[in-house]
């Protein structure tokens, strides 16, 4: 297992994941890692505090965000929910897309927010739904000295 570096946080990533960001055809792509004869992609939307009241959110704040996003996009109510309170504080469900099978996390370390999502065909997720969880959970945010 190696740390995989990004410019405001990082993951500890398993044999065989690696960082696509650059193979998304997108102005902005959201920091991607996949396997290369992989099932789907992981995906993150960092936000890093910079000042002002410490926002502190409890798992149960995280979980309304992962049921806003869920809502807004049409989703039933998620399964297999998941909330934890360290050592990072995290919410997930897991959702039916269409054809597609979708897990969101909604991560913080009480200043940092991390948006997380695995997205694969449905039915493929047993092959790397396990080694995603796990990574979700090893982020690391920068620090204000820009160490992660």
């Amino acid at each position: 297992m190696n740390r995989i570096a990004f410019d405001s946080f990082s993951v500890v990533a398993f044999p065989g994941w690696e960082d696509f960001t650059e193979t998304i055809e997108a102005d902005e792509p959201p920091f991607t890692l996949a396997r290369g004869d992989g099932a789907g992609a992981l995906q993150f939307s960092i936000a890093l505090f910079t000042n002002g009241p410490v926002p502190n959110p409890t798992p149960d704040q995280l979980y309304e965000m992962v049921l806003r996003f869920a809502e807004a996009r049409g989703l039933d109510a998620p399964a297999e929910v998941v909330l934890e309170s360290s050592p990072l504080r995290l919410a997930a469900g897991s959702f039916e897309w269409g054809e597609d099978f979708l897990r969101i996390w909604q991560v913080s370390d009480g200043r940092n927010f991390a948006f997380v999502t695995y997205t694969c065909e449905s039915g493929q997720q047993g092959r790397e739904l396990g080694d995603a969880e796990r990574i979700v959970r090893s982020i690391r945010f920068r620090d204000s000295g820009g160490d992660v």
